[in-house]
């Protein structure tokens, strides 16, 4: 086609039942003598659009069932619930390493300070009750020796220690043989 074949075309066009404006976007299309930038923008814009389409994962067949996905989540639940737990496990971990350093310097104190140790075996009110039970030690082979201790409490050992250290060796000897709730006292 030609220019005037073109113009021809448009002429008859607007003759008919159909609009100037057509004729105009026709001739604007097909005509080599114009510049043609709106035509260009249209068409690039019309090729981004199918590949973007064409490219959307909402046209896509999901590639996991929903069966999967609902066992991902609780897999991925019960993980979390898991490093919160150990976390707070972390964090009584924490505590109880600082209660130990806490200990630890308290009994480091009783040992520069020449302190008495005793692996206490009962502790009495009553000190009628002491002496008896003192008594019973001594007949075991202990030393029975009643100490007064905080709160009017008076307290039989089954025996005294320089050291925590020498105490904490026959603590394990004397809950297996006399009581079980044996405990150390520092004097």
């Amino acid at each position: 086609m030609n220019y005037e074949a073109d113009k021809q075309a448009c002429r008859i066009i607007n003759n008919s039942i159909w609009k100037p404006n057509l004729c105009n976007w026709f001739f604007r299309i097909f005509s080599r003598e114009e510049p043609k930038p709106f035509v260009m923008k249209n068409l690039i814009g019309i090729i981004l659009l199918g590949f973007i389409v064409s490219s959307c994962s909402l046209f896509q067949r999901p590639s996991m069932t929903q069966a999967e996905i609902d066992q991902m989540l609780a897999e991925n639940n019960a993980l979390r619930t898991q490093v919160e737990s150990n976390k707070d496990m972390a964090d009584q971990l924490a505590m109880a390493r600082m209660q130990a350093d806490e200990a630890m310097l308290k009994l480091a104190d009783c040992e520069n300070t020449g302190s008495k140790v005793h692996i206490i075996v009962g502790a009495f009110k009553n000190s009628n009750y002491a002496n008896d039970y003192s008594a019973t030690l001594k007949d075991q082979g202990y030393e029975g020796r009643i100490i007064a201790g905080p709160y009017s409490f008076n307290l039989v050992n089954s025996g005294s220690y320089a050291s925590i250290k020498a105490a904490l060796q026959d603590l394990n000897d004397v809950r297996n043989a006399v009581i079980e709730t044996a405990w150390i006292y520092i004097e």
